[in-house]
Formats: structure tokens, C-alpha cells, sequence
């Protein structure tokens, strides 16, 4: 096993040139956020006090920030409020700075941003290091929001993205009322079992590819299918969105609708004509993915099926 120093070294891709503590690690204790002393070695200024060091933390806010991230976090919070971000990490990082210093200081906030934002990964370090940052609690959201395990209902197929993977399984709601919720008005129970596998063993595929996926405890399930189910839970044409559904809610709006009539189903307030029979297929695939997967709730949130 290397030694910290080594595996800075390694990671750095050079020798460090000032002091440094590692202040974050990951789970496996290797290390992601580095704090740095505010002069180097031959007395040159430091101004980021905290530096991304960890791979998988680099390339996750490098994507963030090559889709935009950037100008989209400066569009989005209170410039004063990030400004005052700044000032707080100058501080902090100004306070260690010898008294009888006489040489060049450093300067601007967070990385040495004079106004404004310039690196999401300075800000990330800084947020995942304990610090008081705007712009690390938004990047926090987004990255989750990209990472986060999502169902989209589509017609064609059940597409489902989590961070960098998707999957396109062909259970789309067409093919659940095709093969398996058409045959009767209401479908027969051993239609709605069979239609409730066939969710459950496609899910299992992503199962075996990542088994983590037993370990979440909350998805997104997206698409004009899943504002149909929160019409149908709230009973009002323009449910808030995003509606959450726990396991329990899911299971009984499943029951009830899987053994109503369609004539009766259209009757249910909120719910349009044209979703009588695709809030049958969607809720079906909701309580398959709920089931397989032991979760205690869902996230149902507004967005075309996509």
C-alpha cells in the first residue's frame, strides 16, 4: 500500500509543493480533498485553499462542467451571496498567512476567483471539506439529479438512466397492455402477475450489472404516465409536482385501478380519457420496480417520457 504522501504524489502527478493535509477521503480512505497551506514552499501565493484530488469526484463535477455548469450555477444563485462565499474562504485562508509575511499574498475567493465563479471542482473540494458554499450545495443537487436512478415511463420502452448507464427494456407500457392487461376488462389476475414479472425479471438484468441498485432507497420515475398516477393519487387535474408515493399508496391505487372496469377508471377525478388505460400499465411497472428492488418510495416527477 502506498503511503498518503505517495498516493498524493500519484494523484497530483507531481511532487506537491507546498504543505498540505488531507482533510476528505473515500470510503476506502483514499484521498479526495486536500488543504493547502496558503504559501508554497519557495513562497509563491496558494489560493486554493482546498483542492479535488480524488479521480471519480474530478471527473463527476468535469462533466458537470462541460455541459455548462459553469455559467448555468452563475445564472442561478444571488451573486452577493456567492461573493460572501468568497470572502469566507479568503478569510479562513488569509488568517494562516504569517504575520511578518512581506511578499506576494494571495488573492480572489474560492480558487482565487476574483468575481464571479470560475472552477466548480475548487467549490466542490471546499463543500465536501465542511465549507459554507452556495455553489457547492447546488452542485451537490445537480449531481444528484444526474446520478440519480430514473424510470422514465415511455409507450415503446421502460427506459431507465442511472449516472452514465441507460437501459431501454422492451416493457414498455404498449407492450404490458398488449401482451398482458388486455385480456379482460378488469385483467385477469394471473395477467397482472405475469405483467408484474415481466417488469420485475428485466429489472433484474440491471440487478446483476449493478448490484448496488439494492441499496437505493428513493428513484425518480418520470413521464407523462407519472403525472397520470399523481392525477389519479391526488385527484386533480395539475397535481404538484414533483408527488411522492410510498410503497404502501402504490400498492393500493394498483389494486384499485387493476380491478376496476375501464368505464369505471374514467370516472376517477383528475385522471384524462387517455390515460384510462396507460395509468394501468405505469402503475403496474411502478409496484414491479417498487417490489424488486425493496424501495419504500418513489419520486414522481414531471418531464416527457423522453
Amino acid at each position: 500500500m502506498p503511503t498518503d504522501d505517495e498516493r498524493v504524489r500519484e494523484l497530483l502527478g507531481r511532487e506537491p509543493r507546498g504543505d498540505y493535509e488531507i482533510v476528505v477521503r473515500d470510503a476506502t480512505g483514499d484521498p479526495v480533498v486536500l488543504r493547502n497551506a496558503p504559501l508554497l514552499h519557495d513562497g509563491t501565493p496558494m489560493p486554493t485553499r482546498y483542492w479535488l484530488i480524488g479521480p471519480a469526484e474530478i471527473r463527476r463535477v468535469g462533466r458537470l462542467e462541460s455541459e455548462g455548469g459553469v455559467d448555468r450555477a452563475e445564472a442561478e444563485l444571488d451573486p452577493d451571496v456567492v461573493q460572501a462565499a468568497h470572502d469566507r474562504y479568503a478569510a479562513e485562508r488569509d488568517a494562516l498567512i504569517p504575520a511578518d509575511h512581506d511578499g506576494p499574498r494571495p488573492y480572489g475567493g474560492v480558487g482565487g476567483t476574483r468575481v464571479g465563479l470560475k472552477c466548480l471542482h475548487a467549490h466542490w473540494a471546499w463543500y465536501l471539506a465542511g465549507g459554507d458554499d452556495p455553489v457547492g450545495r447546488w452542485i451537490e443537487r445537480e449531481l444528484a439529479a444526474r446520478e440519480r436512478f430514473t424510470v422514465r415511463l415511455d409507450h415503446a420502452v421502460l427506459r431507465i438512466d442511472w449516472s452514465d448507464d441507460r437501459w431501454d427494456l422492451p416493457v414498455g407500457l404498449d407492450h404490458l397492455l398488449t401482451t398482458w392487461l388486455g385480456d379482460g376488462d378488469p385483467p385477469h389476475p394471473a395477467a397482472l402477475t405475469n405483467a408484474l414479472g415481466d417488469v420485475s425479471d428485466h429489472v433484474d438484468d440491471i440487478v446483476r450489472d449493478r448490484p448496488e441498485a439494492e441499496a437505493l432507497v428513493e428513484i425518480g420515475v418520470t413521464g407523462p404516465a407519472a403525472q397520470a398516477i399523481a392525477r389519479l393519487e391526488v385527484g386533480v387535474d395539475d397535481p404538484a409536482m414533483p408527488c411522492e408515493l410510498d410503497r404502501d399508496t402504490a400498492e393500493e391505487i394498483f389494486r384499485l385501478v387493476a380491478t376496476e372496469s375501464r368505464a369505471d377508471r374514467a370516472h376517477n377525478p383528475g385522471l384524462p380519457s387517455a390515460d384510462v388505460d396507460t395509468v394501468l400499465a405505469a402503475l403496474c411497472t411502478v409496484v414491479a420496480v417498487l417490489r424488486r428492488l425493496g424501495l419504500d418510495r418513489v419520486e414522481l416527477v414531471a418531464g416527457d417520457a423522453g
